[in-house]
Order: C-alpha cells, then structure tokens, then sequence
C-alpha cells in the first residue's frame, strides 16, 4: 500500500483475518467487513491493509492512530488526525466513542445491545453521501466486543476550516482566527435551514441534532452545513419524509440555551445580537419563540 506508516512487528503477534459471521446488513459500496483478532471492522477497501496491520500492531486503530498522530482534536476523549496512510488524500481523523452524561462512568465502554454505534455511523454515512448530503466521508468502523460490552472507533476524513453551529453562534473566532460576525452567524442558521428543509425531504431523522452536531464551512463560493454525529441518525428515504418542525425545534431548544449568555461575544466595534434578533435568527429555522 502507497505511503503506509510501518507498525512494529511482534506488538500483538500475528492473526488471520476471518470472514465475519455476526455482520447481518450487507456492506455499503465500496467497504469491505473483515475480521482481525478480535476486531471486526468495516472499511473502506482501499484501508483494508492499514486497518488490518493497525490491529495486529497495537489491538485497535484508535491506539495505532495515538502512536502516529500529527495533532490532536480534543472531544470527550483525545482524538488524533494523522497523516493519510496512503500517502495522498485528506488526513484521518480517528475517533474512539465514549459515553456522556450520567453513563460517563462507563468510559468506552457500551453494552452489546443493538446495532454498534460505529457500524450505524459508517452505514448512515455511505447513505447520506448516496443522497448528496455534505458529512465526513468514513474510512473505517471498528468494533472491539468483550463479553456483554464492546469498544469502538471511526475513522473519518479530516473536514478543514470549520466550526460547529454554536462555535459560529457564540464565539467570535473559530480556530483559523477568522472572524466570527453578525453578517457570518446569519449565512450560517440559513444554509442550517437549507440543510433541515432537505433532511426532511429525504427522510432523515437525527435524534441528537443539535447546534454541536452541526458544522459550517467556508470555501471559496458557498457556506454550507455539515452534518455529524450520525450514530443517532436514521434514513427512511423520499417515500417517508420526516416532519421539518420536529427537527427545527429539536435544533432551536439548543440554540436558545447559547442565546441565554447575557450578551453573545462579538469582535470589537461590532453590535452584540440582541434578544430579539436571536429571536428573528431562530425563527428562521422554526422556533417560534425563546423563553
């Protein structure tokens, strides 16, 4: 393979790669489900030998991504991006999935009940980009089972240059040092209403939409939305739209609970959003009034 980071040899032995029984939906175009020690892994085929060699150097792809990782993204555990193994291409960002709220004391660990987030994460993926919608294109999904729990990664693309919804909404500078504006915070909550309108065309329902789920990009001609977090996402399809206003309010109850911060930051010289025009903003996407 062009360009693969070499793994130490004699980490973790060597295994043979086993056809996998436990997988029941048929794979999305393009990934290949391959079994490696205790790894079961959906993939991309063009990462099929970095995924295989990642788990039999160092027992998971998240690990091996720690070891080789030019930087890190912080989330609820650390998450590195490294290098594209294949020498070309976008770098990788490798995420290992670990609980919130009151289930944070489990750390990564999930119970075997239902589908693996990971494998609901890549398949949702692959249909979403059938259907032409903007999210960070999967490489690979992995799932570590032991016992009555598992562990699990996704690897991903890195997407340049963006900021979540609320990073937009209440900040006045992303990570570039860009400025964040009154003129930026409107182009983003309409391409957001673009997104909603076809979400619910195309039968989408995000459980856990939200203005963290939600990232804005800037290129040369166009801000558009992308959408993450898809392991509580589901695609009926055309034939069974999905109610916009279930959607909207869902998204607009996390946007209120930014606009409640006294006065939303704003760079110097600027006006501060006033309540009012939150509420004229959140309008746009449904919500008819803030509390």
């Amino acid at each position: 393979m062009r360009g693969t980071h070499p793994f130490p040899a004699g980490r973790r032995g060597f295994g043979i790669d086993r056809p996998n029984h436990t997988s029941e939906r048929p794979s999305p175009r393009r990934f290949e489900r391959i079994s490696v020690e205790k790894a079961e892994i959906l993939v991309r085929t063009d990462a099929v030998a970095w995924s295989r060699q990642a788990v039999l150097a160092y027992g998971s792809l998240y690990h091996a991504a720690l070891d080789s990782a030019d930087r890190a993204l912080h989330g609820r555990g650390r998450v590195p991006v490294l290098t594209n193994p294949e020498g070309t291409g976008p770098p990788w960002v490798v995420r290992r999935y670990f609980r919130g709220g009151f289930m944070r004391p489990l750390g990564d660990r999930f119970l075997r009940t239902g589908r693996p987030r990971s494998f609901v994460e890549a398949e949702t993926s692959a249909q979403l980009e059938e259907l032409g919608f903007a999210t960070p294109r999967v490489v690979a999904a992995a799932v570590y089972r032991a016992g009555v729990v598992y562990r699990a990664d996704l690897v991903t693309e890195f997407v340049p240059h963006v900021s979540t919804l609320a990073g937009v909404l209440v900040g006045t500078h992303d990570h570039s040092g860009a400025v964040r504006d009154g003129v930026t915070r409107r182009q983003a909550l309409t391409c957001t209403a673009e997104l909603i309108q076809r979400m619910s065309k195309s039968g989408i329902r995000h459980r856990d939409l939200n203005a963290q789920n939600i990232l804005i990009a800037r290129d040369a001609s166009r801000v558009h939305a992308i959408l993450v977090d898809l392991d509580r996402c589901g695609v009926a399809g055309p034939h069974r739209p999905v109610e916009a206003g279930t959607l909207r309010r869902r998204l607009a109850r996390s946007i209120r609970k930014l606009g409640r911060t006294p006065a939303w930051p704003c760079d110097e010289g600027e006006k501060p959003l006033t309540h009012e025009e939150i509420k004229r903003l959140l309008h746009r996407i449904g919500e008819e009034e803030v509390s």
